[in-house]
């Protein structure tokens, strides 16, 4: 499979419109961080984009630098937050509240370790086999990816929505096919994957406006 900077812009630029409209579709506001979620993932693939520009045609090093880890910062910092909590907000059965609102400290262990990681080591970037790999320095891989996993799609799963359930799980397919697919490029397969994916949220809010949770009087 080959990608390349068109691949991450048209990705974006359909992520751009998807997201747009699905903020517009937002009835409640306590639905708009799920609202924003292809919307960021349509910024991340800009800046992926952007990076593959860089280093296909020898881009200056500090771009790459920038770039590379602006991206890292979307990859382990804003998803294992905003995942969690945007779930966590439109979320109404108390128990699943709870329990990923767990989640959700898990993650914010994990975006605090990412945010050490960075300052201590920033990510290298470059082109192998027709993918990004982030080259960074990870103590307890293991621990780290399930964690990752934890954060980043499980709080789908355990959404009593139909649609955000449906999500997670094609996230986490996605999670599973790159990690043993493509493990050199894990974070830029997966996330490209999940970008895609994040489309599919637009049908949770015609879902919502169909079916809404609040009757509207």
């Amino acid at each position: 499979m080959c990608f390349s900077a068109e691949a991450s812009f048209i990705v974006s630029g359909t992520l751009f419109v998807v997201g747009i409209t699905t903020i517009r579709k937002t009835v409640y506001s306590k639905d708009f961080p799920v609202a924003l979620i292809p919307f960021i993932f349509a910024i991340q693939q800009l800046v992926e984009g952007l990076l593959w520009i860089s280093l296909s045609h020898n881009g200056t090093a500090q771009s790459q630098f920038w770039l590379s880890n602006i991206y890292g910062v979307f990859i382990g910092i804003i998803w294992p937050l905003f995942a969690p909590f945007a779930v966590y907000q439109a979320e109404t059965d108390n128990i699943r509240r709870k329990i990923i609102a767990l989640i959700g400290v898990a993650g914010l262990g994990l975006a605090i370790y990412t945010a050490i990681g960075l300052a201590d080591e920033p990510i290298i970037a470059g082109i192998i086999h027709h993918s990004i790999n982030y080259k960074h320095h990870v103590s307890g891989y293991q621990l780290v990816i399930i964690l990752y996993l934890l954060a980043t799609c499980v709080p789908f799963i355990f959404s009593s929505y139909k649609h955000l359930y449906l999500a997670g799980i094609i996230i986490m397919a996605g999670f599973f096919v790159a990690y043993f697919t493509y493990l050199e490029t894990f974070a830029s397969v997966w996330c490209f994957f999940a970008a895609i994916a994040s489309a599919f949220i637009y049908f949770y809010f015609v879902h919502r406006i169909k079916k809404p949770l609040i009757p509207i009087s």
